[in-house]
C-alpha cells in the first residue's frame, strides 16, 4: 500500500467510524465489529486513524 492509499484509507475509516458511533445505539455489533477491525490495524495505519478520527470528534463537538 503507498502512502496516498494509507492516507486514503485511514480517511475514509476514520469517517465512516465517526458515522457507526452516532447510530451505535442501534447497532452495538456493528460498533464492536468496527472496534474489533481498527485493533488489529497495522500500527502506522491505525496511528493515522487514530488522529484523523480524533481530529474529526474535535471538529464535530465544535
Amino acid at each position: 500500500m503507498t502512502e496516498q492509499e494509507a492516507d486514503e484509507f485511514t480517511t475514509a475509516l476514520s469517517e465512516r467510524y465517526v458515522e457507526i458511533q452516532k447510530y451505535s445505539s442501534h447497532n452495538n455489533e456493528l460498533l464492536n465489529t468496527w472496534n474489533d477491525s481498527i485493533y488489529t490495524l497495522p500500527p502506522d495505519i491505525k496511528h493515522n486513524f487514530e488522529e484523523k478520527y480524533n481530529r474529526l470528534t474535535r471538529e464535530s463537538s465544535s
